[in-house]
C-alpha cells in the first residue's frame, strides 16, 4: 500500500526517541524515494494517455482521475515523512553539536550519512565563526554556557586517560583515569559531555 514505508521511517523516530542519534535508515529511505518516483511515472503515463472509443468514456476519465488523485495524495505524504524524518535527525544532530562539541564520539559518526556529515561539518563551520566574532572579536565558546551553573567548581573523577589538560589561566591539570580533580564547572563541562569525566559531587 502506498505510503505505508513513509510512515515506517515516522515509526523510527518515535521508537527512537529516547536514543542520542538512531541509526540513518538508507534503505527506507530510498525505498520512499523511489516508491515517489513511481508515482509520479505512473500519473504522468495516466495524464498522457488517450481515452478509447467507448460509450463509458467520461466514467473511465473520472475513475483515472480519482486514481491519480490518490497517487498524487500519496507523494504528498512521502514527502512530508521524509521531511519530518530528517528535520529530527538534523535538530539532534544540532544539539549533539552544542553538547559534544566538534568531535563527535565514533558511535554518532557511524550512524550519520554522508549528508548529515557535511551538514555537520557546514553547521560546526559557521557556528564557530560566529562565537569568534563575539566578545569584540575575541571569540566566546556559546557552547559551554547551556545551563546556568549552581556553583562555579565541581569534583569530578577521569574515566580514561586524557593527558595534560590546559585550565583558562594556564594551569596545567594531568587528567589520568581514576584520578579526582576540583576544576571550574565552565571548563570542564564538554569534557564531561564528552565521557571523559564525570561529576562526583553536587
Amino acid at each position: 500500500m502506498y505510503g505505508e514505508k513513509a510512515t515506517e521511517l515516522i515509526r523510527h523516530i518515535t521508537r527512537d526517541d529516547h536514543e542520542i542519534m538512531p541509526e540513518y535508515k538508507h534503505e527506507l529511505v530510498e525505498q520512499v524515494l523511489k516508491e515517489n518516483d513511481e508515482l509520479y511515472k505512473e500519473n504522468l503515463k495516466t495524464s498522457q494517455s488517450t481515452p478509447g472509443t467507448h460509450d463509458d468514456n467520461i466514467d473511465i476519465g473520472e475513475k483515472e482521475l480519482m486514481i491519480m488523485q490518490v497517487r498524487h495524495a500519496a507523494k504528498l505524504w512521502n514527502k512530508r515523512c521524509i521531511i519530518a524524518y530528517h528535520y529530527d535527525r538534523l535538530n539532534r544532530l544540532k544539539k549533539l553539536r552544542w553538547d559534544y562539541g566538534n568531535n563527535l564520539p565514533r558511535e554518532i559518526v557511524d550512524k550519520l550519512s554522508k549528508d548529515e556529515l557535511e551538514w555537520f561539518a557546514t553547521y560546526n563551520n559557521n557556528l564557530f565563526s560566529y562565537m569568534s566574532a563575539l566578545n569584540d572579536g575575541r571569540g566566546l565558546d556559546l557552547t559551554l554556557y547551556s545551563t546556568p551553573p549552581k556553583k562555579l567548581f565541581i569534583q569530578v573523577k577521569c574515566v580514561k586517560d586524557y593527558g595534560q589538560f590546559d585550565l583558562e589561566d594556564g594551569q596545567p591539570v594531568m587528567l589520568k583515569k581514576d584520578s579526582i580533580h576540583y576544576l571550574p564547572l565552565s571548563q570542564c563541562e564538554k569534557l564531561i559531555h564528552q565521557g571523559v569525566l564525570e561529576q562526583t559531587s553536587l
